[in-house]
């Protein structure tokens, strides 16, 4: 046979190069050449300056791999020159502050940790391995991609600027994402009371908690002697109680404990959420000792604890190294680096910084990036708009500042006003009126993709309104997952399709030269809206040495708050019959002083009084009933029998009281959720009682008050509707109504197609002079009590004045908030009615008690009949009197009082 011949086949190629990064780099996290998929850097298995790299056949048999070892430079100041480059290279520049990768051969070499370092040891392939980088069979090395991290430091080298804070989350770099999904629950709560005794031993307990098993487990142990079978110890004793969460949920544990015989600073009061397998540890300890005449000697006090537990969706951020960084971190450093503006660092306001890195890592908005060449202005307003925000120079202070566009970001006493006679010129047009945007095509980068992605968000009220989608386009290139692309794009689409008003103003006022870009202003304009809108600078002009006129240019601020009618749309949309308007939950009512005052001006509502102060104006709220209604129509029949519109309101929210209260309680639990941000400004109505908003807690759904507002007075309740609005969401009915007219009144759904049906008969308003009447008297008291039930002694009452006139501005008062002077020309009237054991009136006292707060009746001058008395407390002002009154029927306790005899009679059974 013959012998066949050798073939050459192809070339197998190798070369040392060097590839430059760019600028200080952290970490080198991982290699992807030709798209085949991530090489990681194993830090458990490789010295964090280099890469193994062993894929001989990654492009396949045809096209080969790679191979070799890779020395990664990561751009320190320090940085010494790489020894393989040196050796062909001897004056070789270390290149400081720039990170670059050497390829060099295999070498033959492992990799050891020897006391805590590692170094190159021999393995099988020995020491002649290859010299040089296996590129493939290809004589060029095919596209790679690099990840890289940079963080936790800056480009110069130094430390992170507020790298941790106080609760050790890492402000300046931000993780991937996600929510954990659960079971669907309603909430529940219960309570487990442990009751310590000292028996010794342990006692499990095992609840069953919405399917999932959790344990709770008391851990005793003590100190001292004691006798067997006797529940005591002397000296020190020591308890813990152990929670173990095998839910895969986050439960809430409130703990309120208290160490009896020990001192007051051993009680415990707090709240803590344990995670999914986490383990809650409480301690008590009773260092003191009560005596026990038994057994003539000390026993431990019995502490008891009360553990409250509720169930929450667990949500946390996946630990990994795709780390982003944070927006503002990155934001500064273009600001102060040396190589880009150089700003000093003291030109930048850190507390404002920090609080928007601190909220910016609260949403999870990072971002990734890497640019070849982009102006530090133009790099700092694409940052911006990934997270709804601008930079700005406070011209107060000199200092560069962040404003997040945030319903919350500005606290209402940094709010500008301005009053309407203050602005000399006012131009408006409407923003989005010709051609609404309701569709945004959303371009991001996927990071486990690794390319951009697309998707579409749809604001599905205004298509149905409109007809036909109106698409624009937005990108997200530092975004690198679809979570934060989606909130952002929600935020844009709500921006674009939403009508709202623009334009510019000019002022003579000097506080106005105080104010700063992005800026907000409570802006009066009486000839196109009610009271005020919400409007953003975007510019302001301080005129030159001549004309010190302000000019300010305004957008009206869209809340990013509150709930959407959008969607991410993947399939074609499917056609549904469109629900027909549905009635909403609402309110009509006669307007008060207040709400008068606040749509018309104080002066104009006074003025408009004094010419006929019998008139009263109807108003309305409502709620959502349905998610295609943009708004509801006010109709009123006139008081001739024949309904027409009157007004267009926009809607409040609304939360369902679902426990008793009392007059006194301020906080209680409610169901249902606030789409709109709520403050001291809104006004809550519950069955004909005005409350002032102080806070809402979404996790607990307790809701704060302010009892009593205005003209009204605390009653009980044991259910109803609680709408909180302010005043763009009430309806006014134009039209001056007087004294005992009655008026009805129907709140209608409006929907792209149609509107509610008119009733027959609509809600009647009686409408009382509201706005004319004076306030009544609050904070009353008996005998020192509030309501009290029942009276021992001389019945005492006590009070505080209201003014209807100076309660139109600053945060609302409460009916127990302190008193204030008395409308001028009110009085005060107290009417004490005795009342015998049937409700008969027995005697009657009158008293002007104008200019006191605080009336005696001594007991003995009472009739003797009286088991009642009826307190009635009021304000009267040329003949109006209060709408409400203070009313409450006490009992006189009459037990062992003269001139009654007993007879006590002893028997023997």
């Amino acid at each position: 046979m013959g012998k066949s011949n050798s073939q050459v086949v192809g070339y197998r190629y190798s070369a040392k190069f060097a590839a430059f990064i760019g600028n200080r780099i952290e970490k080198f996290l991982g290699i992807n050449f030709d798209n085949r998929g991530w090489i990681l850097h194993d830090p458990t298995k490789h010295p964090p300056n280099l890469l193994p790299v062993q894929k001989p056949n990654l492009y396949g048999e045809t096209e080969g791999g790679v191979s070799g070892n890779i020395d990664i430079h990561f751009g320190t100041p320090d940085q010494e020159p790489n020894a393989e480059y040196q050796k062909y290279f001897p004056l070789v520049s270390g290149y400081p502050y720039q990170s670059y990768l050497v390829f060099r051969g295999e070498g033959g070499f492992d990799f050891a940790k020897v006391g805590g370092i590692y170094e190159e040891v021999a393995n099988a392939l020995g020491a002649g391995g290859r010299s040089s980088f296996y590129v493939g069979k290809s004589g060029y090395m095919k596209e790679m991609l690099l990840w890289v991290k940079r963080t936790r430091v800056r480009n110069d080298g130094s430390g992170q600027w507020y790298k941790v804070r106080g609760d050790g989350a890492v402000v300046c770099e931000i993780g991937g994402y996600y929510v954990q999904n659960s079971d669907e629950f309603e909430p529940q709560s219960f309570t487990l009371n442990a009751i310590r005794t000292y028996t010794g031993g342990q006692n499990t307990k095992t609840i069953e908690f919405n399917h999932k098993t959790m344990m709770f487990s008391p851990n005793k142990s003590g100190g001292g002697s004691g006798t067997s079978g006797q529940n005591y110890f002397e000296g020190f004793y020591e308890e813990q109680q152990y929670f173990k969460n095998t839910s895969p949920f986050d439960i809430l544990i409130r703990v309120e404990s208290s160490a009896r015989g020990g001192s007051a600073s051993q009680e415990k009061n707090y709240e803590l959420w344990v995670g999914p397998g986490g383990v809650f540890r409480d301690s008590a300890y009773c260092r003191n000792s009560i005596y026990n005449p038994d057994s003539n000697s000390h026993v431990m006090g019995v502490a008891l604890d009360v553990y409250f537990l509720e169930i929450r969706e667990h949500k946390k951020f996946i630990q990994n190294d795709a780390f982003d960084i944070n927006p503002i971190h990155k934001i500064r450093e273009i600001l102060t680096d040396d190589t880009a503006m150089g700003k000093p660092e003291s030109d930048i306001n850190d507390v404002n910084f920090m609080k928007a890195a601190d909220r910016i890592w609260d949403e999870g908005l990072g971002v990734s990036w890497a640019i070849d060449e982009k102006s530090c202005i133009e790099a700092i307003e694409e940052l911006c708009y990934h997270i709804e925000a601008g930079i700005r120079v406070n011209r107060q202070t000199g200092l560069y500042e962040m404003v997040l566009f945030r319903d919350d970001w500005f606290s209402e006493d940094e709010i500008h006003d301005i009053a309407e006679n203050k602005i000399k010129d006012l131009s408006l047009e409407v923003m989005n009126s010709d051609d609404i945007v309701n569709q945004l095509n959303v371009t991001y980068y996927d990071r486990e993709r690794i390319k951009n992605s697309t998707f579409s968000v749809y604001e599905n009220g205004s298509i149905l309104t409109m007809g036909h989608a109106n698409a624009e386009s937005v990108e997200f290139p530092y975004f690198m997952n679809m979570r934060n692309a989606e909130i952002v794009a929600n935020w844009k689409l709500k921006q674009f399709s939403t009508p709202a008003w623009s334009g510019s103003f000019t002022t003579g006022w000097r506080e106005a030269r105080k104010w700063n870009r992005y800026d907000l202003i409570r802006l009066p304009w009486s000839k196109k809206w009610n009271g005020t809108i919400l409007v953003r600078i975007i510019k302001i002009n301080l005129g030159n040495g001549t004309d010190n006129t302000v000019t300010i240019d305004f957008e009206e601020v869209i809340p990013y708050s509150g709930e959407m009618n959008t969607s991410i749309v993947v399939d074609a949309p499917v056609e549904l019959a469109p629900q027909p308007p549905q009635p909403s939950m609402n309110a009509v009512f006669e307007a008060p002083y207040y709400l008068t005052v606040l749509r018309a001006g104080q002066t104009n509502a006074d003025l408009e009084l004094s010419n006929n102060p019998d008139i009263g104006y109807v108003a309305a709220i409502a709620a959502k009933p349905q998610s295609n209604s943009l708004n509801a129509l006010l109709y009123t029949d006139g008081g001739i029998s024949e309904f027409e519109q009157v007004s267009r309101l926009d809607y409040c929210d609304i939360l369902q009281l679902d426990q008793h209260i009392t007059e006194t309680t301020s906080s209680f639990t409610v169901t249902g959720l606030l789409t709109q941000t709520a403050n001291s400004n809104n006004l809550i109505l519950l069955n004909d009682e005005l409350m002032g908003f102080v806070s809402f807690d979404t996790e607990t759904k307790v809701l704060t008050v302010k009892r009593g507002v205005l003209d009204t007075i605390p009653k009980k309740h044991n259910s109803g509707n609680l709408f909180v609005f302010d005043l763009p969401d009430v309806a006014f009915d134009s039209t001056q109504y007087t004294q005992s007219e009655v008026v009805e009144a129907q709140v209608l759904t409006t929907t792209p197609s149609g509107i509610q049906e008119l009733s027959t008969t609509g809600t009647a308003v009686e409408i009382q002079a509201r706005a004319i009447r004076p306030y009544p008297p609050a904070n009353v008291k008996i005998n020192g009590e509030y309501w009290p039930e029942e009276i021992e002694t001389d019945l005492i009452v006590t009070w505080i004045d209201r003014n209807r006139l100076q309660q139109t501005g600053g945060e609302l008062l409460s009916w127990f908030d302190g008193g204030v002077g008395i409308e001028q020309n009110t009085q005060t009237r107290l009417i004490l009615t005795q009342l015998d054991e049937n409700d008969l009136e027995v005697a009657t006292t009158n008293a002007n008690v104008t200019g006191s707060t605080s009336y005696t009746m001594p007991i003995s001058t009472m009739q003797a009949d009286t088991r009642f008395v009826k307190v009635t407390l009021k304000t009267v002002r040329d003949s109006y009197e209060s709408l409400q009154s203070f009313e409450h029927i006490v009992e006189l306790s009459q037990f062992f009082s003269a001139p009654y005899d007993l007879t006590v009679e002893f028997k023997n059974d």
